[in-house]
Formats: C-alpha cells, structure tokens, sequence
C-alpha cells in the first residue's frame, strides 16, 4: 500500500543513518525481508532472519529462538517484530542473549496512541500487517530496562496523517517538518537504540605461593637498628624467663 512505502521510506531512512555507526563484525536483521536495513552498515557479516523464504533470507527461524550463539552478534535491528511475535519479551531476551557487551539494538514500532495507531488496531492496515498487539515506546523501555539494556536514543517518525493515497501523503510534508518541532507528540511510528550493558566482574582466586605476611612487617637478623633492638629484647626476655625457673 502507498501508506505502508511511506512509513518504510522514513524508516529505511533512520536504519540507515544509525547502523551507519555501528562496528563489528556481525549484524542481524529480524523482519521485513523486502528492505534491506543493513545496507549503509560497514559490518562484514551480515545475516537476515525470516520465517518465510525469500531472496534476502539468510536463515529460517522463529524471532524467540534465535540460532546464533551467546555474545556473538554486534548489532540487532528489529521493525515492527514485537508487534506480530507470539512472545515478545522471549524475543527480547534472545535479543540480549546474543549480543555483545556494548552491542547495539534497534526497534521500531507502531505508536497505539496515534493516528496511525487507531487505523492499525481497527483498519484494513490491521490484517496487512497481521499484528498480535501494539505496545507503547515506555512499555519497551521498561522491558529493556530489566534485561539489562540502556536506551541511548529514542524519537517518533511518520507524523503525516494515515492516508492511503500517495497525492495526500506527498501534501503532507509540511506535518514532518513540523513533527520534528513537536517533542514526537504527533508521530505514529516510535524507534529506540539501546546498547547492551555488562558490569564487568574480576573473579578472585587464591595465590598460593604469595607470602601470608608482607615481608616488610616481618622481624629478621641484620637488617635495620630497630629490628636488632627488637631481637635483643626477645633474647633477654628468654634468658629471664630461664633465670626465674631455676629459681624456683
């Protein structure tokens, strides 16, 4: 639909301009299998995850269990997922499971409080887009809070009116303009950019063959005046301590 090519036109747009920043050496795209998001991104690696065959697919898999090891990608981009995944908080945590320390996440979504939002629940757009549910942009950030993420970057996209017809839409350049001046109040379409954080932690481990007193803090003969003082002292307590016994 033209409405449909007018939201990816904004939103090809932003993925290109972030991933454009981002270094590794693997990059994921979950959804949207007729753009290529990771075009612009200088990462040698990249991979497309689909659950339908096409000619961008590199692999066939579900959003929740994602074939790729722990640690191993540097950059995960996810349009409109959460939105038609039968569990999106498991796609999230696979999101975190397989990215790197400081790796970047990329998510965008359909705002349910606008107007582009009333037409995806209620609309023809609705069975288009075959969405489970919509979630707002604090929801997620709530989510990702809890998993460990840390949203860098957020902001609203697509404030045009959701007119299927591309004459209508094109009249409506004026509403962009004026929606980047708005605080996103207007805008239909959310992003956020989030990096992984990991505290890291030094494990401690005994070392056996270090001294259990430091050797400064230790008496021995011939080394300085205070210590000789200090042996003389213990000497003569022995002889003392001798003397009184035979005493007695």
């Amino acid at each position: 639909m033209a409405l449909g090519q007018y939201i990816a036109q904004h939103e090809a747009a932003l993925y290109a301009q972030t991933v454009a920043d981002v270094f590794g050496f693997h990059a994921l795209q979950i959804g949207w299998p007729a753009y290529d998001l990771l075009e612009s991104c200088r990462i040698p690696y990249k991979f497309s995850l689909q659950q339908m065959a096409s000619p961008n697919t590199s692999l066939l898999s579900e959003s929740e269990y994602l074939p790729f090891a722990e640690h191993s990608v540097d950059l995960v981009c996810m349009p409109h997922v959460l939105e038609q995944c039968a569990d999106p908080q498991q796609t999230l945590r696979e999101a975190f499971r397989v990215l790197l320390p400081e790796g970047a996440l990329i998510l965008t979504g359909i705002c349910p409080f606008s107007y582009l939002g009333v037409r995806a629940r209620f609309g023809q757009f609705k069975q288009a887009g075959q969405f489970r549910r919509l979630f707002t942009a604090w929801r997620l950030r709530d989510w990702l809070n809890v998993l460990g993420f840390e949203v860098v970057q957020s902001g609203r996209l697509v404030h045009a009116l959701p007119v299927n017809d591309p004459v209508w839409l094109a009249r409506q350049s004026w509403l962009e303009r004026w929606g980047k001046h708005s605080c996103g109040a207007t805008g239909g379409v959310y992003f956020l950019i989030a990096k992984k954080r990991v505290l890291n932690v030094r494990l401690l481990k005994p070392e056996w063959k270090k001294l259990p007193l430091n050797p400064a803090l230790q008496v021995r003969k011939g080394h300085s005046g205070m210590q000789k003082h200090t042996q003389k002292q213990l000497e003569c307590a022995d002889v003392k301590s001798t003397m009184d016994r035979n005493v007695r």
